[in-house]
Formats: C-alpha cells, sequence, structure tokens
C-alpha cells in the first residue's frame, strides 16, 4: 500500500473531507515534512482532484498572509505587559511577565503565541518551573508543530509525555484561519501560482515581423531577436532600426497578463480574514475615499480592530487566577503607538490646565506616561 497504511490514509481522508486539522491527529510531522510525497501518495490513490489540506507553510506564502501576520505578531509583541492591582500598576509584578521564556525576549514568545492564534486558535505554553506559592515562574512556548494534541488537550511535546496541570492554554477568538478560512487562503494561493507560471511563460511584448524578402532561417531568426533584445540593454537601447523586411510591432502586457484584479481581489479578502482594513495588506478598494487625518487615527483602528481580539485572548489567559494572584490582572501598553502628536499632546496639556483639569506635575507624569491614579 506503498508509504501509508490503509488505517492511515483513511484517517488522513476523512480528517481533510470533515475540514479538521491535522493537528488533530498524529500525522502532522509527517505531513508537513514530506508534502510532496504525500501528495503525489494521495493523488494517486484518490484522484487528481484530491485537495490537500492547507498548511502554514502553504498560507505564508502567499504575500498577503505573510504581510497580515508580521504585522499583527510585532505589534502585539512590541506592546509591553503591564501588571495591574485594581487600577493601579502591581508595585511587585511577576517576573515572568518581562520574560515569559527565559532565555527568550518576549517580542519573540509574544510574536510566536500570536502567530498560534492566528494560524490554529490556540497557543499552548509549558510551565517549566514555579514559586513558592505554585503559580508559574517560568514558561516555555510550545509550537503546534511540537505539540501532541489529544481531545484538545496538549499530552505530550516532540513525543515526551508531561503533566496536564503544567500546561496552559490561550484560545483566539476563532478558530484559526486553517480551518475557517481555508477556501480563501487556497483560492490565494492558486491566484500566486497562476501568476508565477505566467512570469514563467510570459506573452511578448515586442514582435519582430518580418514582411518582404526570403523566408529566414530558425538560426537567422534566433540572431535577429538576440541582436535586437541585446541592443536594448545598451546605453542607446531606447533607439532601434528595421529595414524595410521587418516590422516592429509592440504588445505590450495586457492587465489580465499581470492578474492584478485577482491578485488584488486575494489580498482584500486575505484582510478581511484577518480583521484588517485593506491598506494593512497593500490592497486597494474600488471606489473608496477613506483618508486618515494623522497616523494616530490608522494606528488606533489597526489596534482596535486588527490587535484587540489577540491582544485581549492573550491577556485574559494570563490574568486567571492560576498564574497571577487574585485581584492582578495584566493588559498590554498601547500608549506609544497611539498618542498623538507632540504639537497636540501639549495643546491638550495647555487646554487642561487652563480648565484646571490637570496641573503642570500631573501633565509632566502623563507625558513621562506614569498613570495618575498609582498617585492617589
Amino acid at each position: 500500500m506503498g508509504i501509508f497504511n490503509w488505517g492511515q490514509k483513511r484517517g488522513l481522508v476523512a480528517a481533510a473531507a470533515s475540514g479538521a486539522s491535522l493537528l488533530e491527529t498524529s500525522q502532522l510531522a509527517t505531513w508537513e515534512e514530506s508534502a510532496p510525497l504525500t501528495a503525489l501518495a494521495l493523488s494517486d490513490l484518490y484522484g487528481q482532484n484530491f485537495q490537500l489540506p492547507i498548511t502554514r507553510k502553504v498560507a505564508m506564502a502567499i504575500p498577503a498572509v505573510a504581510k497580515a501576520r508580521n504585522l499583527i505578531c510585532s505589534k502585539v509583541a512590541g506592546f509591553p505587559l503591564v501588571a495591574m492591582t485594581g487600577a493601579t500598576p502591581t508595585p511587585r509584578p511577576s517576573s515572568w511577565l518581562s520574560q515569559i521564556q527565559p532565555g527568550r525576549p518576549n517580542f519573540i514568545t509574544l510574536s510566536w503565541i500570536v502567530d498560534g492564534l492566528i494560524f490554529w486558535g490556540r497557543a499552548w505554553l509549558h510551565v517549566t518551573d514555579r514559586a513558592a506559592d505554585g503559580r508559574p515562574s517560568k514558561f516555555e512556548f510550545v509550537p503546534e508543530w511540537n505539540a501532541e494534541v489529544v481531545n484538545g488537550e496538549l499530552v505530550a511535546i516532540n513525543g515526551k509525555q508531561i503533566n496536564p496541570k503544567d500546561v496552559v492554554r490561550i484560545d483566539a477568538h476563532h478558530e484559526g484561519i486553517l480551518n475557517f478560512a481555508k477556501d480563501a487562503i487556497r483560492a490565494a494561493a492558486e491566484m500566486e501560482a497562476a501568476a508565477l507560471r505566467t512570469a514563467h511563460n510570459p506573452v511578448p511584448t515586442i514582435e519582430l515581423h518580418q514582411t518582404a524578402g526570403d523566408q529566414l532561417t530558425d538560426d537567422e531568426i534566433d540572431a535577429l531577436v538576440a541582436h535586437w533584445a541585446n541592443a536594448r540593454k545598451s546605453k542607446d537601447g531606447a533607439v532601434g532600426f528595421t529595414n524595410q523586411s521587418v516590422e516592429v510591432k509592440v504588445h505590450g502586457v495586457p492587465a489580465e497578463q499581470l492578474m492584478i484584479t485577482g491578485r488584488n481581489t486575494a489580498a482584500l479578502n486575505i484582510a478581511r480574514i484577518m480583521g484588517l482594513s485593506a491598506w494593512a495588506v497593500d490592497a486597494a478598494v474600488d471606489g473608496s475615499s477613506l483618508t486618515y487625518s494623522s497616523v494616530p487615527a490608522r494606528s488606533r483602528e489597526l489596534v482596535e480592530y486588527g490587535l484587540q481580539p489577540y491582544m485581549d485572548a492573550i491577556t485574559a489567559r494570563l490574568s486567571m487566577d492560576d498564574l497571577l494572584p487574585a485581584g492582578q490582572w495584566c493588559r498590554f501598553d498601547t500608549t506609544q503607538l497611539l498618542r498623538e502628536s507632540f504639537t497636540e499632546r501639549m495643546n491638550g496639556y495647555k487646554a487642561a490646565q487652563e480648565a484646571q483639569v490637570y496641573t503642570s506635575d500631573e501633565c509632566r507624569q502623563l507625558e513621562n506616561g506614569i498613570p495618575l491614579e498609582g498617585n492617589k
């Protein structure tokens, strides 16, 4: 039966047909690492129309997906995690909030946590050490390709069994784009593949058309074309000459040849499934007149509609009592991204002082990022 036994094949096909993620099966590593061989075997068995499930590798090969993923992950990971007690910053926060995984910056760890939420709708942390009160003090991030999941629970990492009590599962607000948006991702991938085929097989933009004289041989035609092409690369390439036997026809490149409209539509669909505006993936919307008066306005839209769901998913889970003491919670500090320009801030402070809402010292605290609640 080839490289798979029948039970494995049947399980893989059932997972694909039901739309279930292969992360739920034990064949993940084989599927990810030997995709071409797997595709060949399954297409032979079940026909050329058999479609493999969309993987992260396929999705990330799509420029719009890569840009959206990198934008969301880098922005969320760039915000510092701040511990709070009620409405005030916690004086002595848990050390792991500033470094979740030992030896790894929070920017990297948080980036991959968001990555897991985007693609699979979940992310895993494994507790590697605990404090005296029993709460975790150190974690390690577990990527999906190293996770063995049974009934939605992480049971092993790289084949090594772990204690379920040492697992922290962070759930997204959706089931992962590899599950709910596989058709849109497949369409975008096929569009990129079509564009690549077109690039490999371009339609000539210039035709040297013989109008008179003896028919040229194949070797003469090749020599003429090569001479013309090389002349166009010279410093005087903008000027050419033909005699009465040759006519130059310029065809140009039709828009459909570049697949501009189709690729733009695919990028728009990717932006929609990512919860981002078209500008975030460099896509254009016909008839759109949306403009932004300032960078903070665009940043605010990005945070509220694209980043906030992932930020809330992470902080909500990290704020639970099994990780932080009762009464404490954590949040992402987005001040640096959302703050107004210097001139706007100064005008605001001036108006606040004139209205006797804030004193000059309080305005100075706000400018330095010190919450006023902490001094009351």
